[in-house]
């Protein structure tokens, strides 16, 4: 299996498809440039398989960079396994504290 992401700009809107199985193997290829004028970033995992720490731990860098940014990032698509994952491991918690924290 493979990963790749799938990137469009709409306004100010960032979309990022995320295709296939991102795991240590695969993560490099997640390599995502925003654009400066970017105010949000929509994640949409409808078609992504399946996913590791090492691809929790790219999302986060994602997530991290928006909230230095002050940009806004919405997961969409989530299959209920990954969305118990991402609360398990506290992915909703960082972003919640990286996004909504000191603005």
């Amino acid at each position: 299996m493979s990963f790749e992401t799938q990137t469009e700009v709409r306004g100010a809107v960032l979309f990022v498809k995320l295709i296939g199985l991102m795991d240590y193997s695969t993560v490099d290829n997640m390599k995502l440039e925003i654009p400066e004028h970017i105010r949000k970033i929509v994640v949409d995992f409808s078609r992504m398989d399946f996913i590791d720490s090492t691809g929790i731990g790219s999302l986060l860098s994602v997530i991290y960079t928006a909230g230095e940014r002050n940009l806004d990032v919405e997961f969409e698509g989530l299959n209920d396994s990954t969305r118990e994952l991402f609360e398990t491991v506290g992915v909703f918690r960082i972003m919640e504290a990286l996004l909504n924290g000191e603005r």
